[in-house]
């Protein structure tokens, strides 16, 4: 394995407006324990309703969208997902 990684950003739609975006994220450090979740925001929906959009990183190899977005819609109180971006994740100071 190369241990090269990607960076998904990725739109998290709650079942309803009684479900806490924050412990949707809370949630989502815990599915990936080993992974990057960064830059996390809400952003407003409609009737008072957010989605919540944030960072992870992935390894990067075949499926791993797929595999990320079905572990993400596993969570409870997770409605749809959308993957908005893709892109490869370079550390900082490395060529």
């Amino acid at each position: 394995m190369s241990g090269k990684k990607i960076v998904m950003t990725i739109r998290i739609y709650p079942e309803g407006d009684q479900v806490s975006l924050d412990d949707l994220l809370a949630a989502v450090h815990s599915a990936f324990p080993d992974e990057r979740v960064s830059n996390p925001r809400k952003e407003p929906l409609a009737y008072g309703i957010e989605a919540l959009v944030l960072d992870i990183t992935a390894p990067e190899t075949e499926g791993i969208s797929e595999l990320y977005e079905n572990k993400i819609k596993s969570i409870k109180g997770v409605g749809e997902i959308a993957i908005e971006s893709e892109r490869r994740f370079v550390e900082a100071g490395k060529p």
